[in-house]
């Protein structure tokens, strides 16, 4: 296999959310021998994948089907053929995709049912106040537009950086044009940044890295929107590590749940719609103690 291949199937394995000890113990075993399979321990070595770790990396390899385990003793393991895998790891991501928008969605009725049945307010609206759905980058655009524009006090967003993310701001406008039009009319915004990495620590050099592109994507918001410092009620933060969901809030009720495209991971697949002030009290909590206790804020820009 070349070079330029493995880095190809790197990036691949990369964007469809593959950790680094994943791709390294995939890309080992398709290399390896097939007449003999490596051992645990042997694809520990070789891979750099610590020993204490693999036996985890391996499964969770071979349930997103780019691995087989050989019953032997000592276990061995081999990589399915290059075409079978990709196609379990696309099938994989797809499934899990659709158990997420199963259970939002049953969890959306649900809660409509309460609050129909109550004498809460919102019970007597239309039910398509309660949850929807939106695939598709136009539908999802129109959807964010349309409820920051009717935000009144507060909307906090969840935002994840990737090498592509400085492309696509200029395309933006749509959303952050409604956005700058918020903050002018006094609507408090919480914008936080994720890089993605895993709960390992990071490197001196890697953090410096991310303050760079950070610093880059505050300049492009400031020149091309005009979210600047001066703006009291718009305030920007990053984390390095991913965030256990992607979620943004409007006036402490609103959230809209966001799914990845697993074949592109800069893109959101799809997205739902749900109004429920417990849950958007509790996912406000929980993103405040991010926002207060490990985000990173730049004082210029």
């Amino acid at each position: 296999m070349s070079e330029d291949l493995i880095e190809d199937l790197k990036e691949f394995l990369n964007d469809a959310n593959l950790s680094t000890y994943e791709i390294n113990t995939f890309i080992m075993l398709l290399t390896a021998s097939k007449s003999n399979p490596p051992t645990a321990r042997e694809i520990s070595q070789e891979s750099g994948v610590p020993s204490g770790r693999i036996y985890e990396v391996l499964g969770d390899l071979e349930s997103k089907g780019l691995v087989e385990i050989i019953e032997a003793r000592p276990k061995k393991f081999k990589a399915l053929s290059l075409n079978k895998a990709l196609d379990n790891l696309i099938s994989f991501h797809s499934n899990e995709n659709k158990r997420r928008v199963d259970y939002l969605y049953d969890r959306a009725k649900i809660l409509e049912s309460i609050l129909y049945n109550s004498d809460f307010s919102l019970g007597k609206e239309a039910s398509k106040i309660f949850w929807s759905t939106s695939y598709g980058t136009k539908s999802i655009l129109a959807l964010y537009a349309k409820y920051i524009s009717s935000a009144k006090n507060e909307i906090i967003f969840n935002e994840f950086f990737n090498e592509t993310t400085l492309k696509i701001i200029p395309h933006g406008h749509l959303v952050y044009n409604s956005l700058k039009e918020a903050v002018d009319r006094g609507v408090e915004v919480k914008d936080l940044w994720s890089f993605e990495f895993d709960a390992r620590p990071l490197t001196e050099e890697l953090k410096q890295k991310c303050h760079q592109s950070f610093e880059q994507l505050q300049n492009l918001l400031a020149t091309l929107y005009g979210f600047t410092p001066k703006l009291p009620n718009f305030r920007i933060k990053y984390i390095y590590h991913r965030m256990p969901s992607n979620f943004d809030i409007f006036d402490k009720k609103r959230i809209i749940f966001k799914l990845k495209n697993p074949l592109k991971p800069y893109q959101i697949f799809s997205v739902m719609n749900v109004v429920d002030l417990g849950l958007a009290e509790d996912l406000r909590g929980k993103f405040l103690s991010m926002w207060n206790f490990e985000s990173i804020e730049l004082t210029f820009y």
